[in-house]
């Protein structure tokens, strides 16, 4: 009977020490695919214009979290996976909030290839026209 409960104890035991290590990586991986699916979110909703500094965080702190999922560090890939998602909920938020869409000067339908194809003497708020 003695020999059964060890037994059982050491399955028990066992399984508990599998599921531990499978914690980290299990979590970091699930953190990392949801900080994704958000930065993808942030992207269509154009937040690399309007939220630059959120989406770009919610970038690097993305890149950081694979980097160090890489080097088998997953609580740091966790946490930094964490940081990206909550950065690229806000640059979603901002986005949504904004006050306009498209591009604030030259309006709805710019697009920011427009922008960077137009000469600099088309972008002058000061120029009236009447020289």
């Amino acid at each position: 009977m003695k020999t059964g409960i060890a037994k059982s104890w050491v399955v028990v035991l066992l399984l508990v020490c599998f599921g531990l290590t499978a914690c980290g990586p299990v979590q970091s991986t699930t953190r990392i695919s949801n900080a994704e699916v958000a930065l993808e979110r942030a992207r269509v909703n154009d937040a690399e214009m309007h939220s630059p500094y959120e989406y770009y965080r919610a970038r690097h702190y993305l890149h950081k979290a694979k980097e160090e999922w890489g080097y088998s560090n997953f609580e740091a890939a966790r946490d930094y996976a964490v940081e990206a998602q909550r950065a690229a909920t806000a640059a979603i938020d901002n986005t949504r909030e904004a006050p306009w869409r498209g591009h604030p000067v030259l309006g709805r339908d710019a697009r920011p290839e427009d922008v960077e194809a137009m000469d600099s003497d088309e972008l002058d708020p000061f120029d009236d026209g009447l020289d």
